[in-house]
């Protein structure tokens, strides 16, 4: 790889869009038009890489405003973003307010599992993408959210020959893509790049110690999902995991990625928790099935109709083996590049299939199929 490419590394994909961005001018004046500036006051939230996703809560029917701000309040710039795959929710960056993102949720925004979703921003020269939870919530009142980004800032992220910008970075990278096509159509395929990240992880994703298996355990096919128990698109692809089960030859890897807020982390305890107690499957499926909240008097309500020792389980919930195997799963997913649940990973002999989004059974029985 060139010096170039290593020094390009994350934001490789940016720079890509970046020199091909010549959009119609009208689209830009319209959007332009329709920016919004951050308001005074409003939430202000923590966001660091090592704590749990903090969640914002919208009231449908408004627009609020996200700004991110570094440790010493400077304004620090949206550069990409990713998700919601939510139809209630539009998502933007501001065109004049390069630090600020507008999301505005639909007057008939559903409540519950489904009024919730995933926001994933790439800030410049951070290479950790920060995770944030969207929840409808009627209740909500600040139409501006501040998010203070607890994270060095690196002002060296592209350095070397290519810094300074200009005419000259952009012939090099000019130069690059044509040298290395394949960049091109990596950055214009979302999947094709989670694809070769997982590949590249292939041994990471399918020998874990610790993660919870179900299926087959010899199987030559690794199904692997990043989900969230408060996620409502998980939930709809259960039916689809539940035929990925039910096959031979198929082994399914559950991976924990809580990341709509606090009660997400305390579902995902839960259920390593029980699998302490060699009741993994059944929390599982239980936790998914679950409608309504995920506090401790339900968690305790549903393991203790699994019929398991709830004092034990509070007490494996608390362990730090049970944390550290979802840093690593939050860890694993931020290197592969999975930004939102669930996301469906599978492994086979033939190949690698990807499906970031949900999915139902017909869909993922042909990527078993086309890996197998």
């Amino acid at each position: 790889m060139t010096e170039l490419a290593r020094q390009m590394g994350p934001l490789r994909a940016a720079c890509i869009l970046a020199l091909l961005a010549s959009g119609p001018a009208g689209a830009v004046a319209d959007e332009a038009s329709t920016d919004t500036a951050p308001a005074a006051g409003g939430t202000e939230i923590e966001w660091s890489a090592a704590a749990a996703p903090p969640a914002i809560r919208l009231a449908p029917g408004r627009v609020a405003t996200v700004s991110f701000l570094d440790s010493a309040g400077t304004p620090w710039p949206v550069s990409e973003l990713a998700g919601p795959e939510a139809s209630w929710l539009k998502v933007r960056r501001a065109s004049s307010h390069l630090h600020v993102v507008i999301v505005e949720a639909d007057a008939r925004t559903p409540m519950g599992g489904d009024g919730s979703a995933n926001l994933v921003a790439l800030l410049d020269g951070l290479a950790t993408p920060v995770h944030l939870g969207l929840v409808s919530d009627a209740a909500a009142a600040a139409a501006a959210v501040t998010v203070h980004v607890a994270e060095p800032r690196n002002g060296d992220a592209i350095a070397g020959p290519a810094a300074g910008g200009g005419a000259d970075f952009e012939a090099a990278v000019r130069d690059y893509l044509l040298a290395n096509p394949q960049v091109l159509r990596e950055a214009l395929d979302p999947a094709r790049q989670l694809a070769s990240r997982v590949a590249d992880h292939r041994d990471e994703l399918t020998a874990a110690a610790g993660v919870p298996a179900l299926g087959d355990p010899a199987g030559a096919v690794t199904v692997v999902e990043f989900f969230d128990y408060r996620c409502g698109y998980c939930k709809r692809s259960l039916d689809a995991v539940r035929g990925a089960l039910a096959r031979a030859g198929v082994r399914v890897e559950m991976r924990e990625y809580p990341i709509l807020g606090p009660q997400s982390v305390l579902a995902a305890k839960a259920a390593l928790a029980a699998a302490r107690q060699g009741a993994y499957e059944g929390a599982h499926l239980a936790l998914m099935e679950h409608e309504g909240e995920f506090d401790q008097a339900a968690i305790e309500t549903i393991m203790g109709e699994l019929g398991l020792d709830l004092e034990r389980l509070t007490a494996d919930m608390a362990s730090d083996e049970v944390e550290a195997l979802i840093e690593a799963n939050r860890d694993l997913a931020g290197r592969l590049g999975v930004t939102g649940t669930p996301a469906f990973l599978v492994l086979g002999p033939g190949g690698v299939e990807v499906s970031p989004g949900a999915l139902d059974a017909e869909r993922l029985e042909r990527m078993i199929d086309a890996a197998g």
